[in-house]
């Protein structure tokens, strides 16, 4: 599983020697020769990294591809290393360092670049961002290979990531969008008319308020609205913290024990509204 760099730059053998530099230590790259058609690659082929020449044809090339990637969610969260020959030019009329104003880049390298300078640049956004990156993908491809081709596929997908995320994380459906060539709007639809599908992080706790008739006739909605008061949260909702989801479920197969509530998987029944904060307190 290679790290993936995308490299752009208008200087062909610049392009060339780096390409296969970067090769010969273990990286896949992929090349461009404007920001236009870098930019649209990028969002093809989601690479891990991005290398970006800041002065090209068009002067002003760089630095507009280095904001276009900023402003697009697809592709924000890339890393983008700038290569420059200037410290201060009026070509390009910005700070020309790295997380200045206007000036959305991770990090800078100036040329000419020398190839140890280069790898230590890049080893570190490699190693926090693009290992967990390429696995995410290698992981989505997986999925999608198991339903390629099969009518519906859309949603049987989506539910195999709600398994293994807890939800459908953000860059996810992203990626997904990319490797099924589905516009996002649609996968978004999908996940939203679905009550089964969550948008954001599950807790590290799940607290499941069983609203059975037993449950419900022996006080469940008094339970509820107690968790509700004491973790300041809505049914449905995370704890700012993230360490507990409140949830209500039609049946927990206990009504001997009504009114009962379910944290993961330890079952706590007869229970009333005194007893919340004390069982809440074993997980804090």
């Amino acid at each position: 599983m290679r790290n993936k760099i995308l490299l752009i730059d208008d200087d062909y053998i610049f392009v060339e020697s780096t390409r296969i530099f970067l090769e010969s230590k273990g990286y896949e790259v992929l090349s461009s020769f404007d920001g236009q058609d870098g930019f649209k690659k990028a969002k093809v082929e989601s690479p891990d990294l991005i290398l970006l020449d800041m002065v090209m044809a068009d002067p002003s090339d760089g630095l507009e591809t280095a904001k276009a990637f900023s402003r697009d969610a697809a592709v924000k969260d890339i890393p983008v290393i700038a290569l420059t020959s200037l410290e201060k030019d009026s070509v390009v009329p910005v700070d020309l360092k790295p997380h200045a104003e206007n000036f959305p880049v991770k990090d800078v390298v100036q040329k000419p670049v020398l190839p140890d300078v280069l790898l230590k640049t890049i080893k570190p956004f490699i190693e926090e961002t693009g290992m967990k990156h390429r696995k995410v993908v290698s992981e989505i491809n997986e999925i999608v290979e198991k339903w390629k081709g099969k009518e519906g596929n859309l949603i049987m997908i989506l539910h195999q990531i709600q398994n293994k995320y807890g939800y459908v994380p953000r860059k996810v459906a992203f990626e997904l969008s990319r490797i099924l060539d589905v516009p996002l709007a649609r996968i978004y639809e999908v996940i939203t008319f679905y009550n089964y599908f969550k948008l954001d992080p599950p807790g590290k706790h799940t607290i499941s308020v069983c609203m059975g008739t037993a449950c419900y006739l022996k006080g469940a909605p008094q339970l509820l609205q107690e968790l509700k008061n004491v973790l300041r949260i809505e049914e449905g909702q995370t704890t700012a913290d993230g360490l507990f989801h409140l949830q209500a479920v039609r049946c927990l197969g206990c009504c001997g024990l009504a009114p009962v509530i379910m944290i993961d998987q330890k079952v706590y029944g007869k229970l009333n509204s005194k007893d919340v904060v004390n069982i809440l307190a074993e997980y804090q």
